[in-house]
């Protein structure tokens, strides 16, 4: 797939970025590396960019930036570097004269290098994209339609695709490197006064050699800062607990406990543990696992419970399965307790109960401490700390349950609720909304407001006289120039309700309980803004979240998946957070729309205005949620239909989109920087 030889190519600080004495820091964000010479980069039309960053700062996406002679600004979000080192492949923009790469938006110590550019042909571009996603093709060639060069190649971008979960072996492989704490991995903290940290193994299974292996990736770990405490009881394997007690002899780092035995639970000398994690017999950890959790536990020590991401081990000793978590997610977390193992927890929150039910390897010790602290003391390291010894790959998904049979007991007083449908035209596709929410919702009382934009249809403009009779409708005219946002903003002045939902008009109610699913959640005090299971009408997923940054901007996964796909660690089968939901079907409390000033009808008057208000909704302290529970369906844009010339109208959008959200661009803190942004079923990046 190259087209030359890799070609090495310098980086040089532009912005917010100091060096002294061979050490690099961000001084202030957004901070900027040029990269020089450019001619390496510029005379390729794609490239794949090969990076690597230090283990120890976070594996946020990296951002590149071109600069053309047309005085156009081009953003992208790339690829974490999760393993220690990443790539991305791109097109170099036609009149490129600068071009730059932003590591990090966090402050402080960074180790970031540039490893190789390399040409890529197009045309294998194309015959990826036409084998493995063949979506692709019609964006692409709708975008040259439409003229507009620049998202053709965007469209394109998705060719690259990423690499399918079923080669995770080989992918980690590809793109996991050796530690190097002389060079790129340097020790930010002190690890002379760093924590100590006690590992609790259950002494299970008959094969001492699974122990072995634990106990050998522990020795080689790089921070030696640890202590293991097996504990032992009446069913233990005589020999393995042989195994344990040989390699305990004559190393301190060791201890053991019996359950059955009357004695304290850890012997004198293990009480100086700052930090207690659970790990399975047979469990691994890279050498540099604990040498992260020390620097994480340095640069933020309000941390009292740090979890990290994992993969399994099979029986032949392959890697298979990475479970790459979302940043804290507490609606998640209560659904199928995602955290998981190789969960560290400050020492002085660990009581002789949680100690018990931690060496029990039960997850109520986790579960209880994920509902009591504050989500400032949460942290997530997001790299795989750890290889789960396992026979099989499936979640804990058996721990969900259904909201739908609690919703009456959980909200026993459902508030008023104003439905608020911006709409022109299409008085077929209106009237089937309108059906569902008068004669199939089950919901106390409700009121809805339709804002028309000047229908001139004659079947439209006479179902829009005969609907205003209706007692809960009412009609708001409001002529001019499209404007969503401000159409959105005008319903909701409009009307007194309590919660608002705002529709699409060509929306139609699939199931009664929709509207009680999603005011369930929008009524809680932490949730924001609430999002519907949307489906095409064929039936497969047209919606199940957005993620910021997907294809450059933000965009859906799970797009034309069959309607009852459990997603990625099965969080389509449960309500989550996400960054963002799509505004053709979402609820929020009016007091939480106001507090931000509702849609932004002045810089995003008909693109991106439904992710901008997830956004800044969150900035006020708010999560958005997406549930299952409300599932409808969506003739997607079929009001609007297509514009003679889209891309050009919405640019200034987008433009102002990525330039509000860069920082969410890079790092949605649902989606991890691991997974690719081009690839809606989801794929290694």
């Amino acid at each position: 797939m190259n087209q030359a030889g890799p070609k090495r190519a310098g980086l040089v600080p532009e912005q917010g970025i100091e060096i002294t004495v061979g050490r690099s820091t961000i001084t202030s964000c957004p901070a900027w590396l040029a990269i020089a010479p450019l001619e390496e980069l510029t005379r390729h039309r794609w490239v794949r960019l090969a990076y690597s960053a230090s283990f120890f700062d976070e594996p946020v996406r990296p951002l590149i930036r071109f600069i053309t002679k047309a005085g156009d600004t081009i953003v992208q979000p790339m690829n974490g570097p999760m393993l220690g080192s990443a790539e991305w492949i791109g097109r170099v923009p036609d009149g490129t004269v600068a071009a730059s790469i932003s590591p990090s938006d966090r402050t402080g110590p960074f180790a970031f290098r540039l490893d190789a550019i390399v040409g890529v042909p197009r045309t294998a571009l194309v015959a990826r994209g036409l084998g493995r996603y063949p979506d692709w093709l019609y964006w692409a060639a709708r975008s040259r339609l439409l003229n507009s060069r620049r998202e053709a190649s965007q469209a394109l971008s998705f060719a690259t695709g990423g690499t399918p979960f079923d080669d995770y072996a080989a992918w980690h492989r590809r793109f996991a490197r050796p530690v190097d704490v002389d060079g790129v991995d340097r020790p930010r903290s002190d690890w002379r006064i760093g924590p100590v940290f006690c590992l609790v193994v259950r002494l299970r299974g008959e094969d001492p050699a699974e122990l072995r292996n634990t106990i050998q990736s522990l020795r080689g770990q790089i921070y030696s800062r640890w202590c293991l405490c097996a504990v032992a009881d009446a069913t233990t394997n005589l020999a393995l607990l042989s195994a344990f007690r040989a390699e305990a002899a004559t190393d301190a780092h060791f201890c053991e406990v019996n359950l059955n035995a009357d004695q304290e639970f850890f012997p004198a000398g293990f009480d100086r543990a700052d930090f207690f994690a659970r790990i399975g017999c047979g469990d691994t950890l890279p050498d540099y696992a604990l040498a992260v959790i020390a620097e994480a536990a340095a640069r933020s020590p309000n941390f009292d419970l740090v979890y990290s991401d994992e993969d399994r081990l099979t029986p032949r000793g392959d890697l298979q399965s990475p479970i790459l978590k979302p940043d804290w997610s507490p609606v998640l977390q209560s659904e199928i307790g995602y955290v998981g193992r190789l969960t560290f927890i400050r020492s002085r929150l660990m009581t002789e109960d949680r100690l018990r039910q931690l060496a029990n390897e039960e997850d109520a010790a986790i579960d209880d401490l994920c509902r009591q602290l504050a989500p400032s003391a949460i942290g997530h390291i997001r790299r795989i700390l750890c290889h789960r010894r396992s026979d099989s790959a499936v979640e804990k998904s058996e721990r969900t349950h259904s909201h739908k049979r609690a919703m009456a007991d959980q909200t026993p007083l459902w508030p008023d609720v104003a439905v608020i449908i911006p709409t022109r035209n299409k008085a077929a596709l209106l009237r089937e909304c309108l059906d569902g929410l008068l004669y199939k919702t089950d919901y106390p009382d409700f009121e809805i407001a339709i804002v028309d934009n000047g229908s001139d249809q004659p079947d439209a403009v006479r179902f829009l006289q005969e609907i205003a009779r209706e007692p809960r409708v009412s009609v708001l005219q409001y002529p001019g120039p499209f404007n969503f946002s401000a159409m959105s903003n005008a319903g909701a002045r409009a009307t007194r309700a309590p919660v608002l939902v705002f529709l699409n008009n060509d929306v139609a109610v699939l199931e009664s309980l929709w509207l009680r699913a999603l005011v369930a959640w929008a009524v809680k005090p932490t949730i924001g803004v609430v999002g519907a299971k949307l489906l095409f009408p064929s039936g497969r997923i047209q919606h199940a979240g957005t993620v910021i940054g997907f294809g450059g901007i933000a965009g859906h996964v799970y797009r034309r998946l069959p309607p009852n796909h459990p997603g990625y660690l099965s969080r389509l089968t449960v309500p989550h957070e996400v960054a963002a939901v799509t505004g053709a079907c979402i609820a929020v409390e009016r007091s939480k729309f106001d507090a931000v000033g509702g849609f932004d009808a002045e810089h995003l008057p008909v693109d991106l205005n439904d992710m901008d208000l997830c956004l800044r909704i969150a900035e006020a302290g708010w999560s958005t949620v997406w549930t299952p529970e409300a599932t409808l369906l969506h003739h997607q844009s079929a009001t609007r239909g297509i514009d003679s010339d889209p891309f050009e109208l919405y640019r200034q959008e987008r433009a102002y989109f990525v330039r509000r959200w860069s920082h969410v661009i890079r790092d949605d803190p649902y989606f991890h920087p691991a997974l690719s942004l081009h690839a809606h079923d989801l794929a290694l990046a």
